[in-house]
């Protein structure tokens, strides 16, 4: 949407009258006009009714667009200023090493997220810091990450967890494993596979992975893997044994030799936060409270189906 435009027609609402509008703004009285009739050619629909000096009034259509406007012009302006403005201040944030290059929604889903944060605390920003599995809580417990995100609660003492959105696990498996050709399989089913597993993570972090609330670890067969980054378990995968369940939004962007399979009756698990309980910026507890916006809307947009 024409923002110049937009800004004339909000000028012209206030103050009922073209000529003080242009006033306000700057410019022309005729400058004013063509930049209303642009906006309304736009949206293929008169707002303002007028007569030769003054404004009458807005019409029905006018009304109805007047009701959202302003948020539109204010959101507008605050994605021109994140576009060309370097953060004062940037929140840290650690996530698991490699999910970036399988995961393209991030990028679009964070910056959503920072235009939602600047609203309240102008100048602050969001950076994701990749980081090996296993420094993920010594990261954060050293100060050299603001936030961790992950899958677990948190166990190390001082740390906070927060839970986000629902974390949609899918079957990874490798092109031409049996499952390959079924669009769907049984949780307990899968479960009974041999599973990727790294015993130096903490449980938190492996069980939604190893499905541990589907069935007893006792009762798995697990495969270790030594793994700091989303990479070894795609190299483990390729040259086997060993299967493993990934979140749903790591699914969309897989190379040839990956490919994944819905699992039918798997527990509902989520996405958690991690933060130093002591720290309690407030620009800090607003990120938190956005990212559970942030893994809504990659899970959403995670494919449903495979074909």
């Amino acid at each position: 949407m024409d923002i110049i435009a937009l800004t004339a027609f909000l000028a012209v609402v206030r103050h009922r009258h073209f000529g003080h509008a242009a006033a306000e703004l700057g410019v022309s009285i005729s400058a004013v006009t063509k930049r209303v009739q642009r906006l309304e050619a736009d949206l293929g629909i008169p707002l303002i009714e007028r007569d030769s000096g003054g404004v009458i009034g807005l019409t029905a259509a006018g009304r109805r667009f007047l009701q959202f406007a302003p948020r539109v012009l204010e959101a507008a302006q605050a994605a021109q200023l994140a576009a060309v403005a370097e953060p004062a201040e940037r929140l840290r944030v650690a996530f698991p090493a490699g999910v970036d290059a399988v995961a393209p929604l991030m990028p679009a889903a964070l910056a959503t997220l920072e235009l939602a944060l600047s609203h309240a605390h102008p100048g602050v920003g969001v950076v994701l810091v990749p980081t090996a599995f296993d420094r993920l809580d010594p990261d954060l417990t050293a100060g050299a990450v603001d936030a961790v995100l992950t899958f677990g609660v948190a166990e190390a003492a001082g740390v906070t967890s927060t839970r986000l959105g629902e974390l949609r696990r899918v079957g990874l498996i490798p092109t031409g494993h049996p499952y390959t050709h079924r669009r769907r399989v049984p949780v307990a089913e899968f479960a009974q596979q041999p599973l990727l597993y790294s015993p130096e993570l903490p449980p938190s972090y492996m069980d939604p992975f190893v499905l541990a609330d589907v069935r007893p670890l006792a009762e798995a067969s697990l495969v270790r893997l030594p793994a700091s980054r989303t990479s070894d378990v795609a190299g483990q995968l390729l040259v086997g044994p060993g299967i493993t369940v990934v979140p749903a939004a790591l699914a969309a962007a897989l190379p040839p030799a990956l490919t994944w399979v819905e699992l039918d009756g798997v527990p509902a698990c989520w996405y958690y936060m991690h933060h130093r309980s002591a720290d309690v910026r407030p620009e800090l507890l607003a990120m938190i409270a956005l990212f559970a916006d942030f893994t809504e809307a990659i899970t959403r947009a995670a494919p449903s189906a495979r074909h």
